[in-house]
């Protein structure tokens, strides 16, 4: 697994998308996440936007991402009932 960390602006939220899975999460300003893309045939791939960020995994892997807080944040956008 190769990890990643990476930081909204001091100023501005950062707005990650998750492809394939069409899934969306905002990063306050000031806070980060870590994600770990897993290794597989398929490339991942990482393309930075002006305060947004394009996640994309592919074929068989996978990629689990997680808050500044420990917490999993689901790439696929689904909300955890448990988390609210």
């Amino acid at each position: 697994m190769r990890k990643i960390r990476f930081y909204a602006g001091r100023e501005h939220e950062l707005t990650v998308h998750f492809e394939i899975l069409g899934g969306v999460h905002v990063v306050a300003a000031g806070d980060r996440i870590d994600v770990e893309f897993a290794d597989s045939e398929e490339p991942c791939s990482v393309e930075h936007h002006r305060h947004a960020l394009v996640l994309t995994q592919e074929g068989d892997g996978f990629m689990r991402v997680r808050d500044s807080a420990g917490r999993e944040i689901d790439p696929s956008g689904e909300i955890d009932p448990a988390a609210l």
